[in-house]
């Protein structure tokens, strides 16, 4: 059991906002460590520092506390992934992992088959990949139809996360010592800046 799973109540949240806001960091820290499926209401509650009746008070029930968690955690992230990439249109690569929370949930959330919740991020325009591949067709750099483009694109993306979530086994299986770990992933982001490189860019030939 990790140490966030064990990390003690918060104190009681005072007034509206306050209860709300407790709430979806609550769910959102849950949803990274349990998923949706397992995600409890009154646990969530009780690490808020709340009455878990405030739940359907403020959000209805389950599923539009799993949305605020969801959004929360997407927003977040998309605002540090901005951030990162600074005058750039794609983030550095292997960045992701420094969301840990986002990942995690994101991760859970499509392991239990949630898929209306994995793309509440693109519906609502908080989405890294979407803004970029929308901003390259928009700019005209690659063209609608070009399915090779959107293969690269969704190479990468997947690459990315499923760095975040399986780099210690992915090291582990190639059989990468300890002294060699920065220099393989100094590697890898020269790879995957290169896919994404290829992801980004279009030719006619």
């Amino acid at each position: 059991m990790s140490a966030r799973s064990l990390r003690k109540p918060a104190a009681p949240a005072r007034g509206s906002e306050a209860v709300r806001d407790a709430l979806v960091a609550s769910a959102a820290v849950r949803l990274a460590e349990v998923g949706p499926k397992a995600l409890s209401v009154r646990d969530v509650a009780r690490r808020a520092g709340v009455n878990h009746g405030q739940v359907h008070h403020y959000f209805g029930g389950k599923r539009a506390l799993l949305m605020a968690a969801m959004r929360k955690l997407a927003a977040e992230h998309f605002a540090r992934a901005s951030e990162r990439a600074g005058d750039d249109l794609v983030p550095p690569p292997l960045s992701l992992s420094e969301d840990r929370d986002y990942w995690r949930a994101l991760c859970q959330v499509l392991m239990d088959g949630d898929l209306e919740l994995a793309r509440l991020e693109i519906d609502e325009g908080i989405s890294v990949p979407r803004r970029v591949i929308s901003r390259l067709l928009e700019d005209g750099r690659v063209p609608e139809d070009d399915l090779d483009i959107r293969a690269r694109f969704a190479l990468a993306v997947t690459l990315q996360l499923g760095w975040a979530a399986f780099e210690d086994f992915g090291l582990m299986a190639a059989g990468v010592d300890e002294e060699h770990r920065d220099e393989i992933r100094s590697r890898l982001k020269d790879h995957l800046a290169e896919e994404i490189r290829k992801a980004v860019t279009w030719t006619s030939d």
